[in-house]
């Protein structure tokens, strides 16, 4: 780990991605390495798109002369890269829209990133990863795990479009070519064929999740002659698959192929210690003070008992010890730290704005 500046989690859905995100955060921090996981949908994101507006320069400046009103608040949290500007559409959604109206908004959203022309999203994803490895190269101290990034979203966002596989290849060689002075490592989850894989999914998350995610993409290319709804995204994953294991075989760099057929978790999770030279530590002794912790200006609430939450959606979180008041929180890259009778929420934040970072809860009992 002397070197490597980034660890990239690749594979199909419900491989293992986020679990095993988490599960190295915590190892490598229990072993003196400082971790950061950035997941997949973290908001802001520093390599991806979502819930993001992507303009040049030129498009900004002509939005605020459509739109002065806004200007004092999107300047405020905007991201300026040279030509580029990036505007987090998840923090005017949850601070600005009141202010910024819902005619700016709405215009704001024909720049989503995600709907963008190729051609625009090709450039401005490598500024997003130039920028992105400059950075982590002057933070010397510091490892990224990243799932999800290099291969799937890439991937989703070229087969979508009916784009064929060399374009792709093409764009992800210059993705890596950008990071590789990171020294990166690709770890990839793996079942022994797509169709396992998809069972599992099916299995693990119900067919109406396939439905939905089929509901959410049905009008891009990929689909025009495609069987519909959960059929249709099974034969999305299919070709997800055959993509991604001649990606994995290109990749460059440092790499570990990881078969989780057989669900023994524990064994996995030693394959990847000893790929990343770091013995297993064990977790502190500490507890959170139990209670119920409310912040006032969301009205989100947070339960603690133990060393799990019910976070403010009504769901069951465990909790694992960072230090003697600050506890990773499971599935999600959030830290709550206990203070003085109250939670402060650190690490990252997802799209979910009860993680939002700096937000504080009271305990009330």
């Amino acid at each position: 780990m002397t070197d490597t500046r980034i660890i990239l989690l690749e594979g199909m859905p419900s491989t293992g991605k986020t679990t095993n995100a988490r599960f190295m955060q915590i190892q490598l921090e229990r072993n003196g390495v400082s971790a950061k996981w950035i997941h997949e949908i973290a908001t802001p994101h520093p390599l991806l798109f979502y819930d993001e507006a992507g303009m040049t320069r030129d498009e900004y400046d002509g939005f605020i002369r459509l739109y002065p009103h806004a200007a004092t608040v999107l300047n405020g949290i905007a991201e300026f890269k040279g030509n580029n500007v990036f505007i987090p559409l998840i923090e005017i959604q949850w601070k600005y829209l009141d202010t910024i109206g819902e005619e700016a908004y709405r215009a704001l959203l024909e720049h989503n990133a995600w709907n963008l022309p190729l051609e625009a999203y090709k450039r401005f994803a490598l500024v997003k990863w130039a920028g992105f490895s400059e950075k982590a190269l002057e933070n010397r101290g510091e490892v990224y795990i990243i799932d999800g990034a290099v291969f799937q979203y890439q991937v989703f966002i070229f087969l979508l479009k009916n784009r064929p596989y060399g374009e792709l290849q093409n764009f992800i060689d210059r993705l890596i070519k950008v990071i590789m002075p990171l020294n990166p490592r690709l770890i990839f989850l793996r079942r022994k064929n797509a169709e396992a894989s998809i069972d599992y999914l099916e299995n693990d998350r119900g067919t109406p999740y396939l439905d939905y995610i089929w509901q959410r993409d049905k009008d891009q290319p990929y689909y025009a002659d495609k069987p519909a709804k959960a059929e249709g995204f099974k034969q999305f994953l299919r070709d997800y698959s055959n993509i991604t294991n001649l990606l994995f075989d290109r990749f460059p760099s440092d790499k570990i192929s990881i078969d989780v057929s057989d669900g023994k978790w524990i064994c996995h999770e030693d394959k990847i210690l000893s790929y990343l030279n770091v013995n297993r530590a064990q977790e502190p002794d500490a507890y959170p003070q139990n209670g119920v912790y409310f912040n006032e200006a969301t009205g989100f609430e947070i339960i603690v008992d133990g060393l799990s939450i019910t976070d403010p959606n009504g769901n069951v979180r465990p909790l694992y010890t960072k230090s003697q008041n600050e506890f990773y929180v499971d599935w999600i890259p959030t830290i709550l730290r206990f203070e003085n009778g109250k939670i402060i929420i650190s690490g990252s934040q997802t799209g979910n704005r009860w993680t939002e970072t700096g937000t504080v809860y009271t305990k009330t009992k």
